[in-house]
């Protein structure tokens, strides 16, 4: 949570565990409760509105959460419900295109007017902006890239499906290979994570060279069909592999070039995330200037 000025800078954050298992009024409450007491720490400034990042399936014009399997949100009447809290109106979005949104308006984004965010995590997830808009397709939920089919008949997905390409490049898909491949043989770790593998990977295992290799190719694979069909001008990578830098993108850049429809043409920058969860927040707290149009580049 955190309050966001006109400039898009956090002056004020705060955190807590969303506790989904004591139920959705119980979580909206402390939301608001939360978002009062962080208001008394700044100084209660006046706010224009309050915007909410949320996975699932979202009504945006009657502000509900419809379906959201992770939080077990389902018909959830949540901006509603915070505005009778905050007083002000509230806005609810994709999470993952919230944070599209706030590393378009600054963060790696910046600059350009056409730009996919991928979020490398548990699975993938996404946001596009065509023009300072972000594109939601005619029933809002055109950011499930991490379902777009990588092997026909291959990985099963959460999804159901086989082969999606979160089932191969997704930070949990890294995880199993490496663990499979036996790079994390001998280790007393109590949870095996993506720093882990890296720092394995830095030590030169050979094991993880392979798995490194195998997996950036999958990553690769996804972005360039990305550019093969929208054509942006900036691919921005958000996940925890983002954190890696130039040892992630440079092998990943390499490959996206030979699997590029037309190798000679210009293609999309492909930089990393630079503001890891302030992302979300900033393009949360943009989300009225998104829904009306204002001021195009700015939302």
């Amino acid at each position: 949570m955190g309050l966001v000025n006109d400039r898009h800078e956090v002056v004020e954050k705060a955190e807590g565990l969303t506790c989904c298992g004591e139920g959705p009024a119980a979580v909206i409450d402390r939301m608001g409760r939360m978002a009062r007491e962080l208001l008394h720490k700044a100084g209660n400034p006046p706010i224009s509105c309050a915007g909410l990042g949320c996975p699932g399936v979202l009504d945006r014009e009657a502000g509900v959460v419809i379906y959201s399997n992770n939080i077990r949100w389902q018909q959830v009447y949540v901006c509603r419900e915070l505005k009778e809290q905050l007083k002000v109106p509230v806005y609810v979005e994709n999470d993952a295109n919230c944070a599209a949104m706030g590393e378009y308006l600054a963060g790696a984004g910046r600059g350009s007017r056409q730009m996919i965010m991928v979020t490398f995590g548990t699975g993938i997830g996404g946001g596009i902006i065509f023009d300072g808009r972000l594109y939601l397709g005619s029933h809002g939920n055109a950011n499930i890239i991490g379902h777009t089919l990588i092997e026909k008949g291959g990985r099963e997905c959460t999804c159901k499906r086989k082969g999606c390409w979160e089932c191969y490049a997704s930070t949990r898909a890294l995880l199993l290979s490496a663990e499979k491949a036996g790079v994390f043989n001998g280790m007393d770790e109590p949870e095996l994570n993506g720093r882990l593998f890296f720092e394995v990977l830095k030590a030169g295992q050979e094991a993880a060279l392979r798995v490194f290799d195998e997996y950036t190719d999958y990553v690769a694979e996804g972005i360039a069909d990305l550019i093969n069909i929208f054509d942006p001008e900036r691919i921005v990578i958000g996940g925890g592999v983002s954190a890696q830098g130039e040892r992630f993108l440079g092998p990943v850049r390499e490959k996206v070039k030979q699997k590029i429809y037309f190798k000679e043409m210009e293609t999309a920058q492909i930089v990393c995330s630079v503001l890891a969860n302030d992302a979300a927040i900033i393009g949360a707290a943009n989300l009225s200037a998104q829904k009306y149009g204002q001021n195009d580049l700015s939302f």
